[in-house]
């Protein structure tokens, strides 16, 4: 069966007031799938299954929360090795990548 890689977006949030920006997670997972429709409903079930609430030190509720898959790639072969690349992303000199909402992509660098 071939394997894919798959970007999935977290997001740990503490649900209090003054609260700090929610912490961004993207977290890569190979998989196996026969096609890509399969590989993100894979994918979706891995990042729902990893959704987790708890209360911190101070009382407030934390939520690390599955916010979608980002990215879902061919690894065009059906077997691992070593130092084999998952994924990757192109940028420019005097860019950054940048992870927001609707996935990654790069964009100038503040001066």
């Amino acid at each position: 069966m071939p394997l894919f890689s798959v970007s999935l977006l977290f997001s740990l949030e503490v649900e209090a007031p003054g609260a700090p920006e929610p912490l961004r997670e993207l977290a890569i997972h190979v998989l196996s799938a026969a096609d890509e429709i399969e590989a993100k409903t894979k994918a979706e079930a891995i990042g729902k299954a990893r959704e987790i609430k708890y209360k911190n030190e101070h009382g407030e509720t934390v939520r690390d929360g599955f916010k979608g898959v980002r990215a879902v790639q061919s690894l065009g072969d059906d077997r691992l090795f070593d130092g084999m690349e998952v994924a990757s992303w192109l940028y420019r000199r005097g860019e950054r990548l940048m992870l927001d909402d609707d996935g990654i992509a790069a964009e100038a660098a503040a001066k």
